[in-house]
């Protein structure tokens, strides 16, 4: 009886030992899943993370680039428009001064010949200098005329380009300020694994967090 009792309580024993060796196999399984679950969460997380620093980086070389490109078109257009005024300028200059030329040689010779005519010849010749004078001054009315309208569309042209260059700045300016905007994503938990619902609940937080990033970059910028 006793020997039975024995080999029952050895029996019970060997089990016992079994069971706790067991229970503590499955608990280091476990703790090893956890730990590599964490360490991939961790690993995604820097992987997003240094996606969003790269696409910011991106963006801000854009909106350089754009800006430059733009600060170049507009110095090109000026310069364009200062030699096309000088060119303009030197030659009313040269037709001003060649109408100058013609009419002071004009009125030597009327002179000259008002000495040798009568007195209907110099009423005649004083008559042609007066139509001639007359045609003078309306030349040069004509000119005032074209170089106030040259000078009125230049400065059109200055005030559009003024006008395109602020919009330009201020679309810069909203993009660069939707670029800096702050997206607040919700943080998400690491589950064990033998959480049933722990792929739902991973599916729900980054579907959200794509929402709020999508959202971010349709918004207005803030005045």
């Amino acid at each position: 009886m006793k020997r039975i009792t024995l080999i029952i309580l050895i029996i019970l024993l060997i089990l016992g030992l079994g069971t706790a060796i067991g229970y503590r196999s499955y608990k280091e399984k476990i703790a090893r899943e956890n730990a590599d679950s964490i360490a991939a969460a961790e690993q995604a997380d820097a992987a997003r993370r240094q996606a969003e620093t790269a696409a910011a980086e991106a963006e801000a070389a854009r909106l350089a680039a754009l800006k430059a490109q733009q600060d170049k078109e507009a110095a090109e257009k000026a310069a364009a428009l200062a030699e096309a005024e000088r060119l303009r300028a030197a030659a009313e200059a040269e037709r001003l001064a060649a109408l100058k030329d013609r009419a002071e040689k004009e009125a030597a010779e009327r002179a000259a010949a008002a000495v040798v005519v009568d007195g209907d010849e110099a009423r005649r010749a004083a008559e042609l200098r007066a139509q001639e004078n007359a045609a003078v001054e309306k030349a040069r009315l004509d000119a005032l005329a074209k170089i106030a309208a040259a000078e009125q569309e230049k400065q059109d042209a200055a005030d559009r380009e003024t006008a395109r260059l602020a919009a330009l700045k201020a679309q810069q300016e909203q993009e660069a300020a939707l670029a800096a905007r702050p997206v607040v994503l919700i943080p998400r938990t690491i589950m064990p694994p033998d959480y049933k619902r722990r792929e739902h609940y991973y599916m729900k937080v980054d579907l959200e967090n794509a929402a709020a990033l999508e959202a971010a970059k349709s918004a207005p910028a803030s005045p």
